[in-house]
């Protein structure tokens, strides 16, 4: 092959691999504890919580999801069950704190199950645990009916409710 055409060729392979690198999506440069995900209406926002890297986690993720026009607050864990290993996601709302018997934490319990990661072509994964990179979508089943269901012994009813699908929409820098 020519020296002229093999250089041209690498020249154009270097520049689309560096414009590739400028393209990268954010959530793939994002850990799973730095993660911030909105539903499709941008009514709700699930946001990860930073993982301390030299701090026991009894849990593998905590997040938060937040209704934005109000003061609606969920807290999320996520614990990875023996056995067939899945990522369970527990929300709650206003659980007490300190020895919680088990039907205080029902009571409180507002959605529980499989939390999937999304990726494009529709394929489902499951959720990275928190120093991995981020999920690019979400998908929190029954999510919405679950809240629907739940008596936040509120004055207003609830009447927007998230969708199960969450993407990706910012990463909190690292500190």
């Amino acid at each position: 092959m020519d020296s002229r055409v093999y250089s041209r060729s690498a020249r154009i392979l270097a520049a689309l691999l560096g414009s590739a690198l400028f393209t990268a999506p954010a959530f793939a440069a994002c850990t799973q504890d730095r993660a911030i995900y909105t539903d499709r209406d941008d009514a709700y926002t699930l946001k990860f919580k930073h993982v301390p890297e030299d701090q026991p986690v009894m849990t593998s993720n905590e997040f938060s999801i937040e209704r934005n026009d109000s003061d609606l607050k969920l807290d999320g864990v996520v614990m990875w069950n023996e056995g067939i290993a899945r990522p369970n996601g527990i929300i709650m709302y206003k659980c007490p704190t300190g020895d919680v018997t088990g039907d205080e934490l029902r009571a409180c319990t507002v959605w529980r199950g499989v939390i999937y990661a999304l990726k494009e072509g529709a394929d489902a994964d499951l959720l990275p645990l928190a120093k991995e990179p981020a999920a690019q979508a979400l998908l929190l089943p029954d999510l919405s009916s679950s809240i629907s269901k739940f008596n936040f012994k509120t004055e207003k009813p609830i009447e927007t409710f998230p969708w199960e699908v969450f993407r990706f929409k910012e990463c909190v820098p690292e500190q």
